[in-house]
């Protein structure tokens, strides 16, 4: 499904094109109180296309083989997101503590092996259905890693970077009168 050649062309076009935004490599991420929310409904939507997804799978694994493309796609983009957005945050708002800073570069590790689960298991059912073999097996591996890596990410990930915002972000001065 994913090959180095692909790769490849995806990063030449990438170091060719002009940012569209005044983001660049340089650009300090900021808390953003709206990004979890985003995330969440963007891998619930994920979640809900594949489930759909899944019924079609059985019966017509050929038709449907660029829809699990696509959802691969959208997991990639979703991931890329939390690679610019979520985890810089992150790691500015626990640099200061090595020890905590330890134990969140642990929890980002296993994340990524999660994430290479779910990519792997895109993979296993993308060849099961070239190949028209146990096809519903492996889409209902795919749907069970990526809700288990949605729902640690909803449960380690998020959290904490919602904590660090929080703590973060400038506070008023409340008045009693």
């Amino acid at each position: 499904m994913f090959n180095l050649a692909q790769a490849m062309q995806a990063i030449d076009q990438a170091l060719n094109t002009k940012p569209e935004s005044a983001m660049n490599w340089n650009t300090k991420v900021q808390f953003d109180p709206a990004l979890v929310g985003q995330l969440v409904a963007q891998y619930r939507a994920l979640n809900e296309r594949f489930e759909s997804l899944k019924t079609r799978i059985e019966r017509d694994p050929h038709g449907t083989e660029g829809e699990v493309r696509e959802c691969a796609d959208e997991l990639h983009r979703l991931r890329h997101a939390e690679a610019l957005r979520l985890y810089p945050v992150i790691a500015r708002g626990l640099s200061s503590d090595p020890i905590t800073r330890r134990l969140f570069w642990q929890s980002r590790l296993v994340m990524l092996g999660h994430a290479r689960r779910v990519l792997r298991r895109f993979d296993e059912l993308a060849r099961a259905m070239r190949l028209r073999a146990e096809v519903p097996a492996a889409a209902e591996h795919v749907g069970n890693a990526l809700a288990e890596y949605r729902k640690r990410n909803e449960a380690e990930m998020y959290p904490l970077y919602d904590l660090i915002g929080q703590r973060s972000a400038p506070r008023s001065d409340s008045r009693v009168a």
